[in-house]
């Protein structure tokens, strides 16, 4: 097992476990809140050598939360002091922290215990497959601070539950359970409490393989697909077709599937998940 543990405090552990890499906000007695050194952490695992060896990216919390969002302490210095000097930098980070997360060359998988809140909700969305606990809650958090949704929270949600929906959530501060995540589309599996580090372990093994071309073009087309009507949406997918078919992760997976007659993304074995929302 390679692994990394950054920060005096060591408020993020990052480790690679059958080439599946672990990323752990680990801060469990504040419930994982947003602080200058779990942001400084968070960046420095994403752009860790140790991730080269990893084929997927598990991101979960330690502890009985995934994220409280924002740090009190971080609040309490922006109210009392200079509010652009203290959150201007901090927001600026974990802006960058998402984009790094939906920019990653490998499917990163999010597992939710208990709650994401903020900016917390807002890491839980960037992720490409979305794991919770049968208890977990995702909560905006921001409107009943006076501030306004940060981290991607609006975009993620407008583009799952559409506008109106998404506004009421906002504005009513709404902690989404999991089965209305299910229900909504945000959310891919939810299992018994406690294991959903394991599922999501299970998902990322079986996503391991994703040809990475695939899943960055994957990913720019499902988010350009709103902007789109259907002739310009057509249009990108061709553009990005072109881009992959004449090079080796295309002939390499065109091969394999023609040799075995199966996908090489075939799990391994039954994904035992509770509830896939499938019916």
């Amino acid at each position: 097992m390679d692994e990394i543990q950054l920060g005096a405090d060591e408020p993020v552990r990052l480790d690679v476990v059958d080439g599946i890499a672990r990323l752990v906000l680990s801060r469990p007695a504040v419930r994982n809140a947003v602080s200058d050194d779990l942001l400084d952490g968070l960046w420095a695992a994403l752009d860790s050598p140790v991730l080269d060896r990893a084929g997927a990216l598990v991101l979960t919390g330690a502890g009985r939360g995934f994220c409280a969002g924002a740090d009190l302490g971080a609040l309490r210095a922006a109210v009392e002091g200079d509010a652009e000097a203290v959150l201007g930098p901090m927001v600026a980070r974990l802006h960058a922290i998402v984009l790094r997360l939906r920019a990653l060359p490998m499917p990163v998988v999010a597992a939710i215990e208990g709650a994401a809140v903020g900016g917390g909700m807002g890491l839980a969305l960037a992720a490409d497959l979305l794991v919770l606990g049968r208890s977990a809650v995702l909560v905006p958090g921001s409107l009943v601070m006076g501030a306004s949704p940060d981290a991607g929270v609006s975009y993620f949600l407008a583009r799952a539950l559409g506008g109106i929906r998404a506004t009421a959530a906002l504005l009513l501060n709404e902690a989404l359970d999991a089965p209305t995540l299910l229900a909504q589309g945000l959310a891919t599996a939810v299992v018994d409490d406690g294991e959903a580090l394991a599922a999501a372990m299970t998902l990322a093994w079986r996503v391991r393989h994703v040809p990475t071309g695939s899943l960055l073009a994957t990913r720019r087309l499902v988010d350009l697909a709103p902007t789109h009507d259907l002739g310009r949406h057509l249009d990108a997918e061709e553009r990005e077709f072109r881009s992959l078919w004449n090079g080796a992760e295309f002939r390499e997976g065109v091969a394999a599937f023609l040799d075995g007659g199966r996908s090489h993304l075939a799990p391994p074995a039954p994904i035992r998940l509770v509830d896939t929302g499938a019916r």
